[in-house]
């Protein structure tokens, strides 16, 4: 359903007006997606799709997208001179989505992510205390990447739909199962009752090299903010914990990274 506006104050383009302000005080409950890869790749899952923002010339840029797109998910078309007014920033491409944001006990681990129960082999990533958009996006890049299943957030993580995470995981943030834990000691027990070994990624007197752990048919593997890393309590209720060995000189790398490095060791046995 695409509608070309001329008026710029047009009421429907509301929830894209002033962008990097209203990225930090909410928009009514939904969340926006830039550039074209990662708007195909949310558009996919059309339930979540609230409408689209595109440039003229993204309209033809964009057909292949638009072609699977329902009815009655409206694309409003403006001038790109009209966009970046509208948003407050230059979008190069033309090419905005915007989302309906899921109820936080809808991302509750135990509603979001129930095909953890099912058997086979599984690998879930937990990423503790990221408050960094760049470091989220980056995980879920890597998770995809990796081929693991799942992310599992701790509720004071970085929110994945804010716009700059998903560009940074190129979209990914829309294929991979994700949830929230609003209790992590309480996820972990789920977890540990669906027969997953818990690992954390972490330095210490009880660390181990990565490399002589044997992966496992069911692994989570918890990662930590550079800055503060697991907490001790957490630590203690994991069953192993492992590091990346490296160079005395460097006590620790970026958390996207570390998290790349082992989700790729943890792939050896299929090497």
């Amino acid at each position: 359903m695409i509608v070309f506006i001329d008026d710029l104050e047009d009421p429907r383009l509301e929830p894209y007006r002033d962008v990097r302000d209203r990225d930090l005080r909410g928009r009514d409950d939904l969340f926006l997606v830039e550039s074209k890869r990662v708007v195909a790749r949310f558009v996919e899952h059309h339930e979540q799709v609230h409408s689209l923002l595109l440039s003229e010339a993204a309209v033809e840029n964009m057909k292949d997208v638009l072609r699977g797109l329902p009815d009655h998910i409206p694309v409003y078309v403006t001038s790109l001179a009209g966009m970046i007014q509208i948003a407050g920033f230059r979008i190069h491409r033309g090419v905005l989505a915007a989302g309906h944001r899921p109820h936080h006990r809808q991302l509750e681990a135990q509603n979001r992510l129930v095909g953890l129960a099912s058997p086979g082999r599984k690998r879930v990533v937990v990423p503790v205390g990221v408050t960094d958009v760049d470091n989220i996006g980056s995980i879920f890049r890597n998770v995809a990447g990796f081929e693991a299943d799942a992310v599992l957030l701790d509720a004071a993580c970085a929110d994945p739909l804010y716009r700059k995470a998903s560009r940074v995981s190129v979209g990914h943030v829309f294929r991979i199962p994700w949830g929230v834990a609003s209790d992590l000691f309480e996820t972990l027990n789920w977890l540990r009752s669906l027969q997953f070994r818990i690992i954390a990624l972490e330095t210490g007197p009880r660390s181990v090299d990565l490399r002589r752990v044997e992966p496992g048919e069911r692994d989570v593997l918890l990662v930590g903010a550079e800055a503060t890393g697991i907490p001790d309590d957490v630590l203690a209720v994991c069953d192993e914990v492992v590091n990346i060995p490296m160079a005395s000189a460097v006590p620790s790398l970026n958390v996207s990274v570390a998290t790349a490095v082992a989700l790729h060791e943890w792939n050896r046995d299929l090497l």
